[in-house]
């Protein structure tokens, strides 16, 4: 049996496509390159198959057995994967728009670096030259599959990778709103400060951020504590000391912002009675997704 009529882009599958193809497998062809658009591969037996490069556009594989399969550059536009088992499978670099990952194993896949699948790849590449539109249909195909997959892999615990596509999924759905719109300077800081609630780091350098910023407003008008005025601009702060100063502002700024309370230490003037408001409201907001991204993080282990 010879590989080269399905390698032909004019290939039509028939009923004895997916024998021919289980048997060469079994003979240990390559079937990379293999032209199977609409074929019935449904319950195929293709475990470590090699079908990178290949056209599968809107193939059925339901039910199939592809663990370790490469799909490496293949195009898998509503490629029917329902129930198949692709564990292990490489799945980089391939068109998954509208591709059927309904109840499918999907544990240990190769995505992309990333996990940037291609169609961001092209709507960055348009954008870069100029082409808004396809740019921006691009944008909307990546937000598609990030989607898909997220709801795909959720379905299946598989919490970490559901993490990685839920913050692709925002990023791309960020990149289609106007430059300078509001929604789309509040995404970038949200995903800046605390990426998504994906981050832990990125939201634990934006507590660090919020901590040291108020200690520092804290210390222009001060801070009432023990009948002594912390500020950096008091008459005795030579002698009692910035950094000393500054460990007590910050003291204050943690307990503010833990909503704690804060005891004998009191904020003297309008601005720091106002930053402390604020800080008060913002650190009972990123406290709750800090305690809710290492719960993520920890049941995902």
């Amino acid at each position: 049996m010879n590989i080269d009529k399905f390698l032909n882009p004019d290939y039509k599958p028939d009923e004895n496509t997916k024998e021919e193809i289980e048997i060469l497998h079994k003979n240990g062809d390559s079937l990379s390159g293999v032209q199977l658009k609409f074929a019935d591969m449904s319950n195929a037996k293709l475990v470590n198959a090699d079908l990178s490069n290949s056209d599968l556009t809107r193939a059925d594989f339901s039910g199939a057995s592809m663990y370790g399969v490469n799909l490496e550059g293949s195009n898998l536009f509503k490629t029917n994967f329902e129930g198949a088992n692709l564990k292990s499978a490489k799945l980089r670099n391939c068109d998954l728009l509208s591709a059927d990952f309904t109840n499918t194993k999907l544990n240990n896949v190769e995505w992309d670096e990333d996990y940037k699948v291609i169609n961001e790849r092209e709507a960055e590449k348009a954008r870069l030259e100029g082409d808004h539109e396809k740019s921006k249909e691009k944008y909307k195909e990546a937000e598609d599959v990030y989607r898909a997959l997220k709801i795909s892999l959720q379905a299946q615990t598989l919490g970490e990778y559901t993490g990685k596509m839920f913050l692709r999924e925002m990023i791309v759905k960020r990149k289609q709103m106007p430059m300078l719109s509001p929604l789309r300077i509040i995404s970038k800081i949200t995903h800046l400060a605390f990426g998504y609630g994906e981050k832990i780091g990125n939201i634990f350098y934006s507590i660090l951020v919020v901590l040291v910023t108020c200690a520092l407003i804290y210390g222009i008008n001060g801070v009432d504590y023990q009948d002594r005025n912390l500020s950096f601009f008091a008459d005795d702060i030579q002698e009692y000391g910035y950094w000393r100063t500054f460990g007590n502002l910050f003291y204050f700024s943690v307990v503010v912002f833990s909503t704690v309370g804060f005891g004998e230490m009191i904020p003297l003037g309008l601005l720091n009675k106002t930053v402390m408001i604020f800080e008060g409201l913002t650190g009972g907001i990123i406290t709750t997704i800090f305690i809710i991204a290492i719960y993520r993080q920890l049941m995902d282990r």
